[in-house]
């Protein structure tokens, strides 16, 4: 095989944008075989602005005619994202799906262990990891800069949405919709980055709020805190209803802090001797601990969406590494599950949580939506 035949599936805002970065050759190792479009107008657009490449009217109608792609990128609504995932991974086909996974932990968990025996790659649409700070965050942590990480905060309230965008799609902000609101959504890439670099929590106690500025029942500002068996401490806060927001992630180890700022800027205040050495050393009462701060430069985040996708080409053309494979994307669910959960029970739940308690806590929801404001 000397290009991957790829198929996306769901051509709105993003299966569009991934659609014509592959049309246009910007994903090396990569063609656009078709597109999964079942509306009328997406598929004049794909007639008249992507010639030659062939229109499938669902999903079933892409399997009729699955000797013309060999990958799929998955971009459809939440809940329909493991059971397309099924299918294609029983048809042979590599998968790339946007975030998140899925909506369950226990579906995504079977749809990865599918993948793995069925022999194809599963990846995951996990960009914000090609973000050259978030990237160098995590050499220098892996390096041991910062010594025995003890606490990590993240602020992140930039994501600010009006009932414009919560309305834009009949499926969007909903528990019979989305299954969720700003955790499943919106947090997704962060919950991600979370675990990536600070590591997978042994337990989270989630304090959340459901139509706090919205008028709808699902989740728009969360605190979250995350406990770990190594004695680090976490604290996640996100909301989609406050502005002007802030993007700020703080590390603190023995040796100092990592600062990351709106995505952009890294810096490190460095010990000049670490915690434990100085409390050893020092005989002073009131003994200071010097550091110093500095800027640590990144290049700028560009391409990363075509970077990412390059990647999966490159995975399945020459067996290189995926940057975000399916068990991520699992473990990014299962945080989403278990701070929903333990809002839900209000205490501290352990991960992974209870798949069946999770999936039946969320039935209710759904069942209960809109009936408390009749």
């Amino acid at each position: 095989m000397e290009q991957v035949r790829a198929a996306v599936i769901g051509f709105g805002g993003m299966g569009s944008k991934y659609a014509k970065m592959i049309y246009d050759g910007e994903i090396k190792g990569m063609t656009l075989a078709g597109v999964c479009c079942r509306n009328a107008r997406g598929q004049e657009i794909l007639r008249t602005e992507y010639p030659g490449t062939a229109i499938y009217l669902n999903v079933e109608d892409m399997l009729e005619h699955k000797e013309e792609f060999d990958a799929v990128l998955i971009v459809t609504p939440h809940t329909s994202h493991v059971e397309i995932g099924m299918k294609m991974v029983k048809a042979g086909k590599h998968i790339l799906m946007d975030k998140p996974a899925g909506v369950c932990a226990g579906e995504v968990r079977e749809l990865v262990e599918a993948a793995e025996k069925a022999g194809v790659s599963f990846g995951m649409i996990f960009n914000v990891r090609m973000n050259p700070v978030f990237q160098k965050a995590k050499e220098l942590l892996e390096q041991g800069v910062l010594g025995k990480v003890t606490r990590a905060i993240w602020i992140c309230n930039t994501w600010y949405r009006t009932p414009a965008y919560h309305h834009s799609a009949p499926w969007r902000s909903s528990w019979n919709g989305e299954c969720g609101g700003l955790l499943i959504n919106q947090s997704q890439h962060y919950l991600d980055i979370w675990q990536w670099l600070v590591g997978m929590p042994d337990g989270v106690l989630a304090t959340l709020d459901y139509g706090k500025y919205n008028d709808f029942d699902v989740d728009d500002s969360a605190d979250i805190q995350f406990f770990y068996r190594n004695g680090i401490h976490g604290t996640f806060i996100t909301a989609s209803g406050e502005n002007p927001g802030v993007n700020r992630l703080e590390l603190w180890g023995t040796k100092g802090r990592l600062t990351i700022e709106n995505t952009e800027h890294l810096y490190l205040d460095e010990n000049v001797m670490s915690t434990d050495e100085f409390a050893r050393v020092n005989q002073e009462v009131y003994g200071r601990l010097e550091h110093h701060l500095r800027e640590i430069p990144v290049e700028k985040n560009e391409m990363g969406y075509q970077k990412l996708i390059t990647n999966f080409a490159d995975h399945i053309l020459q067996g290189t590494p995926l940057f975000a494979d399916g068990q991520e994307g699992l473990k990014a669910v299962r945080i989403m599950n278990g701070a929903y959960l333990s809002s839900w029970l209000e205490k501290k739940v352990s991960l992974p949580a209870e798949e069946a308690l999770y999936l039946e806590k969320l039935r209710e929801k759904q069942e209960m939506e809109g009936k408390q404001k009749q």
